[in-house]
């Protein structure tokens, strides 16, 4: 229905939806995006069909990584394409993606790094897909390309948004105009380390914005202290997390920084399940303050992670960071924890 209200305060939050490469073929059946739970539930029951067997993926992002990993437990032949030259790499450094990549192709997947997808073959149906490189067969194709905010509406408003479209709002949640707020995947975000406004489409943003956000429409004065981008991942075997800067940014930001990365143990020698866990630190070169941090292991990897998160927020040095008191037992972690470690060697 189409309709005319009106308002004293305005709320937007029409989130965001999936981004579709622009090839031929996606229209076909055995194609889909996977944004909706209309779309996992067709997805869902396409793979349980055991005619189905070869399954590709387009796309190495968080969500991309997640299908992979489910078509890997339900006895797919998987095939990943991935345009850049490692996964995941808006999220993770190459020492972090070296290891996921490794783990994808020990398990199984067909992995295509730096290839095109080009077009989707078949009629009416998939039977596969052409790239830079080659062609491959598919049962199935899932395409994991990213998000991009449903703002196309306000084109006319004059409303500020980022190059992408989002929302542009103050640490408020308050847009340009006047008694208009946003929030969640369609806005920005104020991101607490480069201190400017950013898009990060992630669950935990969107909460903590719309509280806030519910709060000021109902005459609060709460302010966003910002985010550090703050995720994790399970790939098959391996966990890992990240927050904070990567080298990437700090490297396109200018900032002067330094970087360590050690390879050590998930906890103590003789407790069994021990497992190579490894810890990539951003700092600042005079100061040596806490810019960002990337964890990857097999036990107890991701939760370090937030560790992390409130060192960053709080202004933690790497020295700070090497006494740090964590707690130690045996089978959780060795007398010096790898956070200690990463923190002792950082020069």
């Amino acid at each position: 229905d189409t309709f005319t209200d009106r308002y004293d305060r305005l709320m937007i939050a029409t989130g965001a939806r999936e981004v579709m490469p622009p090839i031929p073929g996606l229209q076909q059946e055995g194609v889909f995006g996977l944004r909706r739970m209309a779309d996992g539930l067709a997805l869902k029951a396409a793979v349980q069909d055991k005619a189905n067997s070869r399954a590709l993926v387009i796309g190495s992002g968080f969500i991309g990584l997640e299908v992979v990993e489910a078509l890997v437990h339900q006895g797919k032949e998987v095939r990943l394409i991935e345009l850049a030259e490692r996964v995941i790499p808006d999220a993770f450094d190459g020492e972090i993606t070296l290891h996921i990549e490794t783990e994808l192709r020990e398990q199984g997947v067909s992995l295509h790094l730096g290839e095109r997808v080009e077009a989707l073959l078949g009629e009416g149906r998939v039977t596969g897909v052409r790239t830079s490189q080659g062609e491959y067969e598919a049962d199935i194709v899932v395409v994991c390309t990213g998000v991009k905010p449903n703002t196309e509406f306000l084109a006319d408003t004059g409303i500020e948004r980022l190059g992408n479209g989002a929302i542009k709002v103050d640490r408020q949640g308050r847009s340009s105009l006047a008694n208009v707020w946003s929030a969640g995947d369609c806005a920005s975000v104020w991101h607490a380390v480069k201190q400017q406004q950013v898009y990060v489409p992630l669950a935990t943003i969107a909460n903590k914005l719309g509280r806030m956000v519910g709060e000021n429409l109902a005459g609060a004065e709460q302010e966003f202290p910002g985010t550090l981008g703050s995720a994790a991942l399970k790939v098959l075997g391996l966990e890992a997390g990240r927050t904070g800067l990567s080298e990437q940014e700090a490297k396109a930001m200018g900032i002067d920084y330094r970087t360590v990365v050690i390879k050590d143990k998930c906890h103590t020698n003789y407790c069994p399940g021990q497992s190579d866990i490894h810890v990539k630190l951003v700092y600042e070169a005079g100061s040596k303050r806490l810019l960002g941090g990337q964890i990857l292991g097999r036990k107890g990897a991701v939760h370090r992670i937030d560790a992390l998160a409130v060192a960053i927020t709080m202004g933690v040095t790497t020295e700070q960071l090497g006494m740090l008191d964590f707690a130690y037992a045996p089978p959780f972690s060795r007398t010096w924890d790898v956070l200690n470690v990463a923190g002792n060697v950082a020069k």
